[in-house]
């Protein structure tokens, strides 16, 4: 998901393009222009054939980006963060910081994008309904024709009742306001999620042997990426609610080891590196951050330049980027710490730092709570 560039931004959502997205979107217009058009009308030339594909695709991916945009969209009337929507060879992903606190608005979020798909469905069948031209006559009629099936069969793909699908999390919602438990809730949508992308695997596999090699190969994959998204959704549910209540303040390190911007860089891997062996530090000036400095910025920086250069001359110093608040959520400093590859955070409070949250803070907290859970 890292490899791609942004696109747009929408609801202050940036969108992202991956790669991998570049090989599913020519395949889609391959395919219609070589196959689905040439069908619908053998006399469309070949290059309104790849025309109307090209605007075909297009709108389908657009329409995709909706359906995410609708899931945030309500996401965030509940205060979620949406951190942005990639869309990549699978289709699109929202990335948003958290989930929702009750079960009724995860209905709503989930319900959300199928809702956008067989509403954009409905209007397409609405032009192919009013369009007095006769289909095989009209490109307009062709490609509504595909759009209003496609968007009908996201809306019902997405809909059944595995996790991480749409219908596994409406599911998951409602075992979670029967049961109250919303662990529960997901181990049940997940292995039936995880039970759905093995048939798609078996489907697949099937269709290899029967000679429909790029459409089995397909399914293989869909099946795979299903899984992996069960256990890892699975998983992330578990984290939120172990660190749900715990905050910066519960896991942050003090003191705090800082450095002074004016140490060369010799004396900080020796004095400071070597002997603390952590992956980065807070630089100061008169006991005010002014940056952090880390191995990796040391790395990019030529062995024997070492003596010569001093930390300012590396730091990083966009404070924000790597300060947090000791009383913000120790979910969103992970978040933070994953996102922007900073080892560590240093905790600021009244404008001065009051400690260090790393990774492994983090992860002893849920290691003690796990322990107790078991005892």
């Amino acid at each position: 998901m890292a490899n791609g560039f942004k696109l747009i931004t929408v609801l202050s959502i940036p969108i992202y393009i991956n790669y991998t997205w570049f090989i599913v979107f020519s395949l889609v217009v391959s395919t219609l222009a070589m196959n689905y058009f040439p069908q619908m009308g053998p006399y469309y030339s070949p290059l309104a054939q790849w025309g109307m594909a090209f605007v075909t695709a297009f709108i389908l991916f657009t329409s995709i980006l909706m359906h995410e945009l609708a899931h945030s969209y309500v996401a965030q009337r509940q205060g979620i963060t949406i951190k942005s929507i990639t869309l990549f060879v699978f289709g699109g992903i929202a990335h948003m910081l958290g989930e929702s606190r009750t079960p009724r608005g995860e209905m709503k979020i989930a319900a959300a994008g199928p809702a956008l798909s067989l509403l954009l469905s409905g209007a397409f069948w609405g032009i192919l309904y009013f369009q007095d031209q006769a289909m095989p006559a009209s490109p307009l009629m062709a490609i509504a024709h595909f759009l209003a099936n496609t968007n009908m069969i996201l809306a019902i793909f997405n809909l059944i009742p595995g996790f991480p699908l749409d219908g596994g999390r409406i599911l998951r919602a409602i075992i979670w306001e029967r049961t109250g438990n919303i662990g529960k809730a997901t181990l049940i949508t997940s292995r039936i999620g995880k039970g759905f992308a093995i048939f798609l695997i078996i489907i697949g596999l099937w269709d290899i042997l029967q000679g429909a090699f790029i459409g089995g190969l397909w399914l293989i994959f869909i099946g795979i990426f299903l899984q992996q998204a069960a256990d890892e959704g699975y998983r992330q549910t578990l984290l939120h609610r172990a660190l749900s209540s715990v905050t910066v303040r519960d896991v942050m390190t003090t003191p705090v080891i800082v450095v002074s911007e004016n140490m060369p860089l010799d004396r900080i891997v020796n004095d400071f590196f070597f002997r603390y062996r952590f992956n980065s530090f807070p630089v100061v000036l008169e006991d005010r951050l002014v940056g952090i400095v880390s191995l990796h910025d040391i790395k990019d920086v030529k062995k024997e330049e070492w003596p010569y250069k001093s930390v300012k001359d590396i730091m990083c110093a966009d404070l924000p980027d790597f300060t947090i608040s000791p009383g913000s959520g120790a979910i969103e400093a992970l978040n933070r710490m994953v996102e922007s590859q900073h080892g560590r955070l240093v905790v600021m409070e009244d404008g001065k730092v009051a400690g260090i949250i790393s990774q492994r803070n983090i992860m002893q907290m849920l290691k003690l709570k796990a322990d107790l859970s078991n005892t």
